[in-house]
């Protein structure tokens, strides 16, 4: 992790970055004391964590606020401010400010409140890289929860059916099934939901312009650590059997069910 921290106050500096080297001692900890400082630092590409005085010498805190967002817009702010009112306050966290703390008596909760908000940036990080790894798949992907309604979908997917994602998610996934597949595949839904994994298999899926594609799809339990089971992933990768045959097909593996073995654990 790399924080910055923004205080022309020599003291309180000092105070600071002992009590942050102390409690994270492997982040790397950086300090801007003076404007030059400051813009030498916002060349950086990354910066975790940015803790800010308000009163400074040469700028104030909602400024600095302002120049980091639009620098590194997924920072996390923290403002420390001996008397703030309750309009900087407001103006800070309108422009994306994450937290703030009142000198000096938040130095003792400065710790804390830097911890959490470099777990906030870990999950945020940890997210957005699922995020790629699942659009970099070639397969399309879809997540379904037990009422039937779509909660995620990648870039293959939304390419093989023709939607964009705020016009498919939330919807029922009955928008991707034929009418005649719609029964087979609400029953393969409630055995994933089960615990089960349903291997490969084909069967058809329809895009937004009515067309019906032939597919070959497993269908995976999705639970969040040993949590129970939210939500089902439907892969499918297109196939070049025509279409009848691909239903014939689906007909008979839905007849031989596959054993039961255990669900997809997502961390």
């Amino acid at each position: 992790m790399f924080l910055l921290l923004v205080e022309d106050n020599p003291t309180d500096r000092m105070v600071i970055q002992a009590r942050l080297r102390r409690a994270f001692p492997s982040a790397q900890i950086m300090a801007a004391d003076d404007p030059i400082a400051m813009n030498e630092h916002l060349k950086r590409d990354r910066c975790d964590i940015v803790i800010t005085d308000y009163w400074l010498g040469w700028s104030d805190g909602l400024s600095i606020l302002q120049r980091v967002r639009e620098r590194w817009p997924r920072s996390r702010v923290i403002m420390l401010t001996g008397n703030g009112g309750e309009e900087v306050v407001a103006g800070a966290f309108k422009y994306g400010l994450y937290h703030y703390l009142l000198k000096p008596d938040g130095f003792a909760e400065l710790a804390a409140v830097t911890g959490a908000a470099m777990e906030s940036k870990r999950r945020e990080d940890f997210n957005e890289l699922m995020a790629m790894l699942v659009n970099s798949i070639p397969d399309a992907v879809h997540s379904v929860d037990a009422a039937g309604r779509i909660t995620a979908i990648n870039l293959a997917a939304r390419r093989m059916y023709g939607y964009a994602e705020l016009d498919i998610v939330g919807l029922t996934d009955q928008i991707l099934l034929p009418a005649r597949r719609r029964d087979e595949i609400r029953r393969m839904r409630e055995r994933a939901l089960g615990g089960e994994i349903v291997p490969r298999f084909p069967t058809l899926q329809l895009r937004s312009d009515g067309a019906e594609i032939p597919v070959s799809m497993t269908i995976l339990p999705m639970r969040h650590g040993d949590g129970p089971i939210s939500n089902v992933a439907f892969i499918a990768t297109a196939i070049g059997k025509s279409i009848r045959a691909a239903g014939a097909a689906s007909a008979r593996d839905e007849s031989h069910p596959p054993r039961h073995v255990s669900p997809l654990s997502i961390h």
